[in-house]
């Protein structure tokens, strides 16, 4: 029989799941065969002993891979590690690396390489999100790195402006925007190491099915 998890109480490792018949069975984890906890609107296939639900297995839902849009403009959803590396951060330095070459040629190809900077800009913020997601956290994690980021930008900015006019801030506006860039290589380092190189959750979590379950 087919239901839906209706409740689960983690101290007590007991829970309810609202069977398709329209009756409320009572599991405890014991009965329950899947690699995650039980979470509230779990789909599972179960066998009903009384008001007991025993062989309980989680039904993953099925991955359905992006179209090319939601792909690269949706934060929603998951992605796998191949996916990102391979439709996303290889090409993108592929043809970064040309436009710079070119740039040798023509100085036309500096905006060029402007415009493509730009437009490849929120693709990388969606893609990285969805990496987040895959490691079952919070997209809004992503400030952790674009916010220092940011903030060391302005205050480059600020040392260089400084410099020009020959302001009086200039070492501490460098100080700043040092500290700034270090943590935000700090933080690079472990984005790299977590979402570019580790595994996501195995199976279904909160943002989705896994990218990786149909090989």
């Amino acid at each position: 029989m087919k239901g839906n998890v209706i409740g689960f109480d983690p101290d007590t490792n007991t829970g309810a799941i609202s069977g398709h018949d329209g009756q409320r069975y009572d599991f405890a984890t014991s009965d329950w065969h899947s690699h995650s906890q039980p979470r509230h609107g779990d789909l599972v296939d179960f066998v009903a002993e009384g008001q007991r639900a025993a062989q309980i297995y989680l039904l993953e839902p099925e991955y359905v891979a992006p179209g090319f849009v939601p792909f690269y403009f949706s934060p929603s959803g998951r992605i796998s590690r191949s996916q990102y590396w391979l439709r996303y951060f290889v090409p993108v330095l592929v043809i970064g690396m040309i436009l710079s070459a070119m740039q040798l040629v023509s100085e036309g190809f500096q905006v060029l390489s402007g415009l493509f900077q730009l437009a490849a800009a929120w693709p990388g913020i969606a893609l990285l999100v969805k990496r987040i997601h895959d490691r079952n956290k919070s997209g809004w994690l992503v400030w952790v790195l674009y916010g220092p980021m940011i903030l060391a930008m302005l205050f480059s900015i600020a040392a260089f402006i400084a410099i020009a006019l020959g302001s009086s801030e200039i070492a501490s506006l460098g100080i700043i925007s040092g500290v700034l860039w270090i943590a935000v290589l700090v933080v690079a380092i472990w984005f790299f190491v977590e979402f570019g190189c580790m595994r996501g959750t195995v199976g279904a979590n909160q943002y989705g099915a896994d990218p990786v379950a149909q090989g």
